[in-house]
């Protein structure tokens, strides 16, 4: 698959140079945009060992992006996208200043995307329509944490997403080309030299996850008014650290359309750098929108199997969340939201202190804005 990726990259190189001048194509100018959620709630959490998390809160999540495209004059165009954190405070957001940052060469050839972003396993996958606060993607947990250490990720991982990446590898620097879309359908795939995000050194193949590679594709088509999409993918690293199993992950989707009515169902399974550290997970939504408004209800089921060493239990843990969202478009790029979710964690790992359950009911509004 390298050979296949860097022969496609030399084609378009080529395309490139052999331009007769680009000196009449514009020069590429960026612009900003980006979004805005602002999120206020109140929780009624049970069976916390030793926090208290009952009570109101107020969450926020925005981006500024930089985007920039400009088309050669041999046709094919080169674009930026640089994606800036305005939420950098605490151990969720990573301290990640930067979120994601790549360059675009597109053309009648497709696309091809080279540097900091999601792989097309994950940027390819459909799964329900969620007008809330969105519990196909973790964010549940900023309103009841995973306090009794359920083992399993709630980001890019099955246990709390169906969006997922091999090993977790989130926006590890990538090749990734997809195809024109033809008659609905479009392959992507991506070539991933390791598993860490940010890193310009050199890959040590003899201690870091390497090598890995993304395969997706999808089809979506427009019946005379009833919407249709599928999506499938698999991802895995081929060169793991000595001693442990390779990651993989894979995903499928669908989703259905008519009129305002929506309905979608998604599938995602991992396993990891430990035997038997295996994550499955499942979402599923029906919607309905007219005019401004729109009302979600949403289900998320996950589990991570348990491994027994010594007769202690680990990587133990189930998750389910139940979501009945609401939304009104205020205008051009504001829109109102509300979330009533319920969401429950148990584990029955031996080697985790506090209790083996909890659970929280909360009722978030909030206010989402783009530009």
């Amino acid at each position: 698959m390298k050979k296949i990726l860097l022969g496609t990259t030399a084609i378009v190189a080529a395309g490139m140079i052999a331009a007769p001048s680009v000196d009449a194509a514009e020069k590429l100018k960026v612009s900003v945009g980006g979004y805005m959620e602002q999120w206020f709630g109140y929780t009624t959490a049970d069976d916390q060992s030793s926090a208290d998390y009952q009570g109101f809160a107020i969450v926020s999540d925005a981006e500024i992006h930089f985007k920039g495209m400009t088309t050669l004059d041999n046709g094919i165009s080169v674009g930026v996208n640089v994606q800036l954190e305005a939420n950098t405070n605490g151990a969720n957001q990573g301290n990640d200043q930067i979120d994601e940052s790549y360059l675009i060469v597109k053309g009648n050839f497709g696309e091809i995307n080279l540097g900091s972003e999601n792989s097309a396993l994950y940027k390819m996958n459909y799964g329900p329509s969620d007008y809330g606060i969105g519990i196909n993607s973790g964010d549940q947990t900023a309103w009841v944490p995973n306090s009794v250490g359920a083992s399993g990720g709630f980001f890019r991982s099955p246990f709390g997403s169906t969006n997922v990446e091999p090993g977790r590898t989130n926006d590890s620097e990538k090749l990734t080309y997809y195809t024109p879309r033809i008659e609905g359908f479009q392959l992507g795939v991506s070539y991933i030299p390791e598993s860490g995000q940010d890193d310009n050194g050199t890959v040590d193949r003899t201690t870091e996850v390497s090598d890995g590679y993304a395969i997706a594709a999808n089809f979506k088509r427009d019946f005379d008014g009833f919407n249709l999409g599928l999506s499938a993918g698999y991802g895995a690293f081929t060169d793991g650290v000595a001693g442990n199993e390779d990651p993989a992950a894979y995903s499928f989707g669908a989703t259905a359309g008519f009129g305002g009515f929506s309905l979608g169902a998604a599938y995602a399974a991992s396993e990891g750098t430990t035997s038997g550290d295996e994550e499955t997970g499942y979402a599923l939504g029906a919607a309905y929108a007219t005019g401004p408004w729109g009302v979600s209800l949403n289900y998320f089921h996950g589990e991570s199997d348990a491994i027994n060493t010594g007769g202690v239990i680990t990587n133990d843990g189930e998750h389910n969340t139940y979501s009945l969202n609401g939304k009104y478009a205020l205008g051009p790029g504001v829109t109102a939201a509300a979330t009533l979710g319920y969401t429950e964690l148990t584990t029955d790992n031996t080697a985790s202190v506090g209790n083996s359950e909890t659970d929280g009911t909360y009722f978030v509004v909030g206010m989402k804005v783009s530009f």
